[in-house]
């Protein structure tokens, strides 16, 4: 009976011990998980800008979006992909309060990357994008603090020029989705 339990142990011990088995072709777990931003993290309140709102949402649709000198390279993930980021300020309204939440529904590689601007800054100045990369999301919620438009710095990651497919969401808003050139791409 002694050598029975010893043996059910030592079987439990190195099924334990081992590495957990993963899906060869998930997606690393943060990526699809949702930034959620503070009020610390905004630059701030300001007027409107007369930008087009969509959702509650300004700083999605702006001219030059499809200048390729928009799009600065970041980083060379190891399987060789190159990614370039596409810098664009959002400002979230009063009018969406309590928050409002941009997703990206298309491509599936493109991330956002959205925090205060000295996260922000520091993750610009790192010496590998691989930071940028890390800190990416497919959604970010951005937080109303006041009566105007809400600030955040960030920008849209893409593996090139694309076109991306936002939807934008809020409690106090209806849904709404909006396809933006990022680099010379059509949409």
């Amino acid at each position: 009976m002694i050598l029975l339990t010893t043996a059910f142990i030592g079987v439990g011990l190195t099924a334990c011990s081992s590495a957990p088995a993963r899906p060869e072709h998930s997606a690393p777990s943060h990526v699809s998980s949702l930034l959620s931003l503070s009020c610390s993290d905004s630059a701030g309140q300001q007027e409107q800008d007369h930008e087009t709102v969509i959702g509650g949402v300004e700083g999605l649709v702006l001219p030059g979006s499809d200048d390729p000198a928009g799009l600065y390279p970041i980083s060379r993930a190891s399987g060789g992909t190159r990614y370039f980021i596409y810098k664009a300020f959002l400002a979230v309204s009063a009018s969406a309060a309590p928050f409002a939440t941009v997703s990206i529904t298309r491509p599936a590689s493109a991330r956002l990357v959205y925090g205060s601007p000295s996260r922000i800054g520091a993750l610009f100045s790192a010496r590998s994008g691989q930071d940028l990369l890390a800190a990416s999301r497919s959604k970010v919620r951005l937080p109303v603090c006041g009566p105007r438009f809400t600030g955040f710095t960030g920008g849209v990651i893409v593996t090139g020029p694309a076109c991306v497919s936002f939807e934008v969401s809020s409690p106090s808003t209806r849904a709404a989705t909006v396809a933006v050139p990022i680099g010379p791409a059509t949409c």
